[in-house]
């Protein structure tokens, strides 16, 4: 496997789950470092990483590296744990999955549901609610008690594979393959060099309300910045116009975006044969992109969304081709970026 591919499994079989991002930092660290001079965290655990260029102008990538998961409400009579979920999730996806529970240590469970040969006809129409499902981890109370506390987060238990297609198959894709596709422009700006310092931000918090891009890119200041998450990819039940998979990232227009940074970005795609496709979102994108724009007296900002398949279930789907892609492509368009071009893009 190539060493995007090899980060991007290690990522995904590391629980980073919103608001205890601060516990699998290492695998970050052990990859960003061979490509970068800098490294610091915001008071909220963001993941900073800076390669120094040469003119002053700060570039900001940002990627959110949190994933939804469960939290722990209560420990029952029986020793099943009662949970909550940390950020949007359909209850209907955790039904018959394999979880770990990171109390003092590591505790693997499962999520059960009532038979089918005592489940009622009206039971069968009804959608499944988070207060009735449980984790079962095979303990007393007692002895859950001694392991596991009320607040502890879960995550699926789910390992990286791949599919046909160079595609890849996981839980928490979104957005561990926008931290992978940060890396890879990482490991091509260091063959083709970039003019600005470029801080490669891996966010905290973005699935429970944007907080990690706020404090970071207050604390990072850029100039611009280009935002790498995922957006839906195409499968029978989506519109026509739905991303593509394999097709390079989509390219998003509207207001939370600048004009003038995708006309150069997609100039540059068009240069350099990179396949990109074009996302609309006329008020705003739901991504980091909303409060980073906004940031001090105002950040231009791009968003290219990686297409995924069944976004926030344990399934989702990427194609590493567009991982490539787009990794590939703001590298190149970092490198092409200078004083006169940043000037153009901030003035009125």
């Amino acid at each position: 496997m190539s060493k995007t591919k090899d980060f991007l499994f290690e990522l995904c079989s590391s629980p980073f789950v919103s608001g205890s991002e601060y516990k699998n930092g290492q695998v970050l660290k052990k990859y960003f470092s061979e490509y970068t001079d800098n490294f610091e965290q915001d008071n909220l655990g963001s993941y900073i990483f800076k390669s120094t260029g040469s003119n002053g102008k700060k570039i900001m990538l940002a990627a959110h590296i949190d994933e939804i998961g469960l939290m722990v409400t209560d420990i029952l009579d029986n020793g099943f744990l009662s949970f909550t979920t940390v950020g949007g999730i359909n209850p209907a996806s955790l039904i018959a999955q394999d979880v770990v529970v990171c109390g003092k240590e590591n505790v693997r469970g499962v999520i059960g549901i009532k038979p089918p040969h005592i489940t009622s006809a009206e039971e069968m129409k009804k959608a499944s609610k988070i207060s009735e499902l449980y984790i079962d981890i095979g303990m007393s109370k007692d002895n859950a008690k001694k392991i596991v506390s009320i607040g502890d987060v879960a995550t699926i238990n789910r390992q990286a594979q791949l599919l046909e297609n160079d595609m890849v198959t996981c839980k928490s894709l979104d957005n561990k393959s926008g931290v992978a596709v940060m890396y890879k422009v990482a490991k091509e700006l260091s063959k083709i060099g970039h003019k600005s310092d470029v801080y490669y931000t891996a966010t905290t918090q973005e699935e429970v309300g944007l907080r990690g891009a706020r404090t970071s890119s207050y604390k990072i200041n850029p100039d611009i910045a280009i935002i790498v998450d995922v957006g839906f990819g195409s499968t029978p039940e989506l519109p026509s116009n739905t991303m593509k998979m394999g097709k390079g990232g989509g390219i998003c227009l509207g207001a939370n975006f600048n004009p003038k940074l995708n006309k150069k970005l997609i100039e540059v795609a068009k240069e350099y044969n990179y396949d990109y496709q074009l996302e609309i979102a006329p008020a705003g994108s739901g991504t980091d992109a909303i409060a980073i724009q906004v940031t001090q007296t105002g950040v231009p900002c791009l968003l290219i969304s990686i297409p995924l398949r069944y976004m926030h279930t344990s399934v989702e789907v990427i194609s590493m081709n567009d991982v490539k892609s787009i990794g590939s492509l703001i590298a190149r368009f970092i490198n092409e970026i200078d004083n006169s071009d940043l000037e153009e893009i901030t003035c009125f």
